[in-house]
């Protein structure tokens, strides 16, 4: 039963990811604004007045591009999953191999991934799932390779 039920939300994960136009999930966390377009339009353009774009507008582009790339989202599949298979993993613990081996009907497993969802709200620097994500090679990498991009003016 977890098994399928590991499967079901893998399936929900990869349909969410890959709706509408790539990426679009970025929509909800960073809106596009015509201000986000002048800057793009200014970086381009090799002006040097920034007469027109703030700092944060400056902030609101590059935070989107690096949402938008194919390398994050690479990460967040692979964070996501791996927390899902951490969550299956915690919900074994709880329900014993008795109740594995004998199939739990899904509307009783769905109360026992209620009870566990706020460990996931968790104090970020007391969380196990956030540590778990650090732990995980393909996300150190990125971020070191962000960071290491990123200019210190």
């Amino acid at each position: 039963m977890l098994l399928f039920f590991h499967e079901t939300i893998v399936q929900i994960l990869d349909i969410f990811m890959s709706m509408g136009s790539p990426r679009q999930w970025v929509d909800y966390l960073i809106p596009d604004d015509a201000t986000s377009h002048n800057l793009v339009a200014f970086s381009h353009s090799g002006s040097t007045d920034l007469s027109d774009v703030t700092k944060f507008d400056q902030l609101m582009v590059e935070a989107r591009a690096v949402l938008s790339s194919a390398e994050f989202g690479n990460v967040v599949d692979i964070s996501l999953k791996t927390v899902v298979g951490a969550l299956i993993d915690d919900i074994k613990l709880q329900l014993g191999e008795n109740n594995l081996l004998s199939g739990m009907p899904l509307a009783r497993l769905l109360p026992r991934v209620a009870q566990i969802s706020p460990l996931l709200l968790e104090d970020p620097s007391n969380n196990r799932f956030i540590q778990i994500i650090r732990d995980i090679p393909e996300v150190e990498l990125f971020f070191t390779l962000l960071y290491a991009k990123t200019p210190t003016s």
